[in-house]
């Protein structure tokens, strides 16, 4: 298993090294999933490359810094809700401070609570509502497919960075968004293990989390992993990203659930070190273009997956310091 990891995170670290040689922008699959993986490798005693991770930390603050004028006004950040609570989740990661930059990212999500958008090139894809959530401009799933994970992943970001001016009004918008999140429906695997994170995180109490994770351990397929609907085949994103969550919520490395989980991850790496992951997404939002990574135009989504298989995998590594 320690090998599975190493060959993993070489390819994802590679991958959000090549990033910034192509694009601009700041992206969920490219820095915050493979520094995750970093992090959690690093439990197991392994160091982590300063100057990698801060390169990631500062394009990914670089990509909203810019975009301070445009948030507090309400201005459309591309993939809305999804996009900044990912962004968010790096500058956790790296003990990011508040500043500007973050009072920004919340000034525009309690902006955007309930709509997808406010304003920009396109109109609104939601009509504003009084349900809480948070939602992405644009589905791709499973990384934009989501509003419970939105939903957490703004909660979180938000209840960091949220400054002493802006208190009342988040405190707000949680009361509304816990309220839609303990009645949302749960339609995939997203759904419900964001779902588990944010009761973890965000004070729900045990009984809520273990028919949480009963029901998704009830999902497991077969073969050990999961999938991202109940009509798809289990793969390596669910399935790491599942591992990992449950783990992190309180599970047992011991658990059947989880050795099964592990041993479906290992079966299906590929020599390269990769998890393949086919793309869903029929419409691309931005042209495909070669980042180096395995498997062409699924890449980016293979990216995400063989992140979080390498995460949750770290997990079942022992401890050093």
């Amino acid at each position: 298993m320690e090998t599975a990891v190493q060959r993993g995170l070489a390819l994802v670290t590679t991958a959000a090294s090549n990033w910034p040689k192509h694009k601009t922008c700041f992206s969920c699959h490219h820095q915050t999933l493979p520094m995750l993986s970093v992090i959690e490798n690093s439990r197991a005693g392994h160091s982590i490359d300063p100057v990698w991770l801060k390169t990631q930390s500062d394009i990914t603050h670089a990509y909203f810094e810019e975009r301070i004028d445009d948030m507090l006004a309400g201005d459309h950040v591309p993939g809305g809700a999804t996009t900044v609570g990912y962004g968010f989740w790096v500058l956790q990661m790296t003990a990011q401070p508040a500043d500007d930059t973050t009072t920004a990212m919340v000034a525009y999500l309690l902006k955007i609570q309930g709509v997808a958008r406010l304003k920009g090139r396109e109109p609104a894809k939601l009509e504003r509502t009084e349900n809480g959530r948070w939602t992405t401009s644009c589905r791709r799933p499973p990384l934009q497919g989501s509003d419970v994970a939105d939903t957490v992943l703004s909660l979180l970001g938000m209840t960091k960075y949220a400054s002493a001016e802006q208190q009342p009004a988040f405190a707000k918008a949680k009361a509304a968004a816990l309220k839609w999140l303990a009645q949302a429906k749960l339609e995939r695997q997203e759904d419900h293990i964001w779902r588990l994170w944010g009761l973890h995180h965000l004070g729900g109490d045990e009984a809520a989390k273990q028919t949480a994770r009963d029901a998704i351990i009830k999902a497991q397929q077969p073969d050990g992993g999961w999938s991202q609907a109940a009509d798809l085949p289990s793969d390596a994103f669910s399935t790491g990203q599942t591992l990992f969550m449950l783990l992190k919520t309180g599970i047992a490395p011991d658990h059947p659930a989880i050795q099964q989980a592990r041993d479906h991850l290992l079966r299906t790496q590929h020599a390269d070190g990769s998890w393949l992951v086919e793309s869903r997404v029929k419409n691309k939002v931005q042209p495909y273009f070669e980042n180096g990574d395995p498997h062409g135009e699924h890449q980016f989504l293979s990216t995400a997956a063989t992140a979080w298989a390498v995460a949750g995998l770290a997990q079942l590594l022992p401890s050093k310091p």
